[in-house]
């Protein structure tokens, strides 16, 4: 005969694997023999909002709560089912006291944030970017808090850059550069925003960056010869300004570019050559006296 541990711990594998029915089975007979088992209450809780029954499943972590009012998680998980069904003001109070009773539960400041960026005004976003940045100085591989604030961070940064508000735009950008080396639209938009502050050897970096993460990146390798070339480099660009061509041949700018850069060197005919239009095809024209049809000579 298992034991109520034993069951409620087979019962948590199975719930973890996705396994909800046999999951909900075996809480439920542990209830049966024990309906005031605080563990069971709370996963079958957590559980019941995870197949669309949260308001039962707050009854039940209610009556956790009853026997566990200090239980940080508890708090947390009912700020889950709260904030699943749009009750944001309660989510919070369930995530505030969460927090007061374990200042350094990193998953619970992580799901504040997510509450939090819900609200979708200016100074939730930047609540939420300071309470996911919490959450990772406790818990630094804490991938759902990380890859939040990426998103926020990649997204705030675009707009800012957009809007002129270059510095605030750095900020956030090296940030999530930092969070995420491996996007490619993180490491051109930093270019980008390092150029605009006038650090163009920076740029340059950066540029390279997103053009090594995704080589066909035709506004990497346009950006990369501009700074480049605004470092007097000039030489250098032509590099990526003729690879920006091979691109997208009929793109006029990264041509037009890529002439510019020539004539700065003196190889004026090589710029021409780029931005001469090509003539238009002719047809050929039948001859009017075609040749006399004639034997072939037999070789004597």
């Amino acid at each position: 005969m298992a034991t109520i541990l034993e069951a409620l711990t087979l019962a948590l594998d199975l719930h973890l694997a996705g396994r909800f029915g046999e999951a909900q089975e075996l809480y439920t007979r542990i209830l049966d023999v024990e309906p005031e088992q605080p563990d069971a209450l709370h996963y079958l809780g957590v559980l019941a909002g995870q197949i669309d029954r949260g308001e039962f499943g707050l009854t039940l972590i209610g009556k956790a709560l009853a026997l566990r009012p200090e239980a940080a998680d508890i708090h947390a998980n009912r700020g889950n089912l709260l904030r699943g069904l749009d009750r944001p003001d309660e989510a919070e109070g369930s995530y505030r006291r969460a927090l007061a009773l374990r200042p350094d539960f990193a998953e619970a400041w992580t799901d504040r944030a997510f509450a939090r960026h819900g609200r979708g005004d200016p100074a939730a976003i930047d609540a939420t970017a300071s309470m996911l940045e919490r959450a990772l100085r406790i818990e630094p591989a804490l991938d759902p808090a990380r890859e939040k604030l990426v998103d926020l961070l990649h997204a705030r940064g675009r707009l800012r850059l957009e809007s002129g508000q270059v510095t605030p735009a750095l900020a956030d950008l090296i940030r999530a550069a930092a969070l995420d080396q491996r996007d490619a639209d993180i490491a051109f938009l930093l270019g980008n925003a390092l150029y605009a502050a006038g650090l163009r050897a920076d740029s340059v970096i950066a540029f390279r960056n997103a053009l090594a993460l995704v080589p066909d990146f035709l506004s990497a390798a346009l950006n990369l010869g501009i700074a480049l070339a605004a470092t007097n480099h000039a030489a250098a660009a032509l590099a990526p300004l003729h690879h920006a061509v091979r691109i997208d041949p009929a793109h006029p700018v990264p041509r037009d570019t890529l002439a510019l850069a020539l004539r700065s060197l003196g190889r004026v005919e090589e710029a021409d050559a780029l931005v001469r239009p090509a003539p238009p095809p002719q047809p050929v024209k039948p001859d009017p006296k075609p040749a006399p049809f004639r034997r072939p000579r037999r070789r004597s």
